[in-house]
């Protein structure tokens, strides 16, 4: 089996962010988007198993992270997938089913298994591998149902349980399933879904369009393909949007099991003076704390400086040095300098800079 990760696009839900970086290079509860999808694919795929990237905006930054950092378990392949065009210097894509299109010369005689890398499942892959194998069809699609179907693919299945209907980001509601981040398509049906796709890629298309996958799923059902679904019953933490981030950041965050030994050693070390830690919070690593309160559901990155303090419900980027900053409900990027701030839902990306006072921390 091939694994296939098109992680070309620029992420524009995530900017100012993704202006440094991939999307699915944010750091949430310790650890980046795309480590934390990717031990979820260790615990379900064995060593050595294929795994492609489809890479495009900031190529070589996710290559060279994957390789140091993976290369030893999976076997890692890359392809380019190219900017029909640019805006203001940022390039944009032609869709997640140009990008699928580029494993065509990988998989070959074999099934092949996509995730998307800004979702991530709270369990692992497990079950979508399990009801493939033991389900007479020709394909699976993980779905969960959600309140607000129309940020998602969305579909319906028929009274046997298979796929009639689907639909990238609906207009008007028929249905509460949504595609959540990964599918599996079986090797007899692979050479059809790579000729439907090759047909859809000489449409021509605009800015703000996209050759969809969703279409030539729906293409493959009105083939009469058998495709299912893999309805996940624990959540599937979505981080494409800010909306949905800081539920993603909470579901991380109650999954870590952080014993008060972890704060007194940081006390021990100087590190947390006169602070109030109001759990869960993750705590990266050379983070200074003084007369803060931080907590609950913050996620902090390595070799941050809080002073004077107040923060809840956020996620603070490496480096980052706050002073006297009451805050919720927001983001700051990696080596950001705030001070003198009493705002909710601040978004401030990397390396920004924002101060009342002369002082200067670089």
């Amino acid at each position: 089996m091939w694994i296939v990760c098109p992680i070309a696009g620029v992420g524009k839900k995530l900017q100012p962010f993704t202006y440094s970086k991939p999307k699915a290079f944010l750091k949430v509860a310790g650890k980046r988007l795309i480590d934390h999808i990717l031990i979820k694919l260790k615990r379900t795929f064995p060593k050595g198993s294929n795994l492609l990237f489809i890479i495009g905006y900031k190529k070589r930054q996710i290559s060279e992270y994957l390789i140091k950092n993976y290369s030893d378990y999976f076997n890692l392949q890359f392809r380019e997938q190219k900017p029909i065009g640019y805006e203001s210097e940022t390039p944009y894509f032609s869709g997640l089913g140009d990008a699928i299109l580029l494993a065509k010369e990988f998989v070959k005689n074999d099934d092949m298994f996509i995730f998307l890398s800004d979702r991530l499942p709270m369990e692992d892959y497990t079950s979508i591998l399990l009801n493939f194998h033991q389900n007479e069809c020709d394909g699976i699609i993980n779905v969960k149902r959600v309140p607000n179907p129309q940020f998602y693919g969305v579909l319906t299945i028929d009274k046997n349980g298979y796929l009639n209907k689907i639909v990238e980001k609906p207009q008007e509601y028929f249905s509460d399933y949504a595609v959540s981040g990964a599918y599996l398509f079986g090797k007899h049906i692979i050479p059809r879904l790579f000729e439907i796709l090759q047909e859809q890629q000489k449409k021509k298309i605009s800015n703000g369009e996209e050759h969809q996958l969703t279409s030539a799923i729906q293409q493959l059902i009105n083939d009469g393909k058998k495709i299912i679904i893999n309805e996940m019953k624990t959540e599937i933490l979505d981080f494409g949007r800010f909306e949905s981030l800081f539920e993603g950041n909470r579901s991380l965050l109650s999954e870590i099991k952080i014993k008060d030994p972890l704060y007194e050693d940081l006390k021990d070390t100087g590190n947390i003076e006169d602070s109030k830690i109001i759990p869960p919070v993750f705590i990266g690593q050379n983070v200074k704390l003084k007369n803060s309160i931080i907590g609950p559901n913050v996620s902090i990155g390595d070799d941050v400086i809080l002073e004077k303090c107040i923060l809840y419900e956020s996620v603070i980027g490496d480096g980052a040095n706050l002073k006297k900053i009451i805050s919720s409900d927001s983001i700051i990027g990696d080596f950001s300098t705030l001070e003198d701030l009493i705002k909710k839902k601040i978004t401030i990306g990397d390396s920004a800079y924002i101060t009342t006072s002369n002082l200067r921390f670089f």
